[in-house]
């Protein structure tokens, strides 16, 4: 991968129990990698589709996520990616 494409997240293959990762500019304005999504744990609904099995559907669930969380609006962090692809 040489060209990283910025705020793109793609599935996670390494040995950590992450979902996905993503590229985002670092405070330098390199490309930086998070991971974000603990791989055991349900998730409200999967946006890009590569764990539908841990979706639960529930309005509740998903309210008291963004109860503890909030909503984030960096893009450069990993709960931004966590809210937007898996809550």
């Amino acid at each position: 991968m040489d060209k990283k494409q910025l705020y793109k997240p793609f599935p996670y293959k390494g040995k950590a129990k992450k979902k996905y990762s993503v590229y985002v500019k670092g405070k330098t304005g390199k490309p930086k990698l998070i991971h974000f999504g603990q791989l055991p744990y349900p998730h409200f609904k999967d946006k890009l589709g590569h764990h539908k099995r841990l979706d639960t559907n529930d309005p509740e669930r998903r309210k008291r996520y963004h109860a503890r969380h909030g909503r984030k609006t960096d893009k450069n962090t990993a709960g931004y990616w966590a809210s937007k692809i898996l809550w």
